[in-house]
């Protein structure tokens, strides 16, 4: 399939995912995998400064919701997916590559479409049930958020959250989820509508 053509913006953020080599689960714990993603964003925002709202890690991936006001996501990209695969390298000392290909990305022109996202996003370790309320997972922006902490990244917040996080625990239904994945495949984010038969 070939990569599709990059649309440069400062208006709108992006939606990015990128997955490690064969989806394989990264070789070394989850609390040592997060303080070198945390380094990769110092060095990238050094480089090529962006707008981060969320970034949530998982076992083999991550979820990256991101404004570029420079537009120029493919440096910002560029120098955290390089910063952050050195490091894993050698961390885990291993020599092969880390991630499995280029970083995925959709963009989210729409702003009725972004509630939608920041949930798929931030309700990950919720559907791989690692916890039952999204901001209890450790390696999330939301979790800073919810406990009115300083990240160790600078979080840039557009949308208020109630004291109990309701919203953002209301869980997608598989068929919402499965629509919001399709949209994200796409370059200007688009949720699949519901099939009637």
């Amino acid at each position: 399939m070939p990569r599709k053509n990059l649309i440069r913006t400062s208006l709108y953020h992006y939606h990015i995912t990128t997955r490690s080599n064969h989806r394989e689960w990264f070789s070394i714990p989850l609390d040592e995998v997060w303080p070198i993603a945390i380094e990769a964003f110092k060095k990238a925002q050094k480089e090529t400064p962006a707008q981060v709202f969320q970034f949530v890690l998982m076992a083999n991936h991550y979820h990256l919701l991101i404004k570029t006001p420079d537009r120029n996501i493919d440096k910002f990209m560029y120098w955290f997916n390089k910063t952050f695969s050195e490091q894993l390298r050698s961390k885990s000392g291993k020599i092969n590559r880390m991630f499995g290909g280029s970083y995925k990305w959709s963009l989210i022109h729409e702003p009725i479409y972004l509630d939608r996202v920041i949930k798929y996003i931030y309700q990950n370790p919720l559907r791989a049930g690692l916890v039952t309320k999204c901001q209890d997972y450790p390696f999330s922006t939301l979790y800073f958020l919810a406990r009115e902490l300083d990240s160790p990244i600078e979080i840039q917040t557009e949308t208020q959250f109630s004291s109990d996080f309701h919203p953002i625990n209301l869980t997608l239904s598989y068929e919402e989820v499965d629509q919001i994945r399709s949209g994200l495949r796409k370059t200007r984010f688009k949720p699949r509508s519901s099939r009637s038969y």
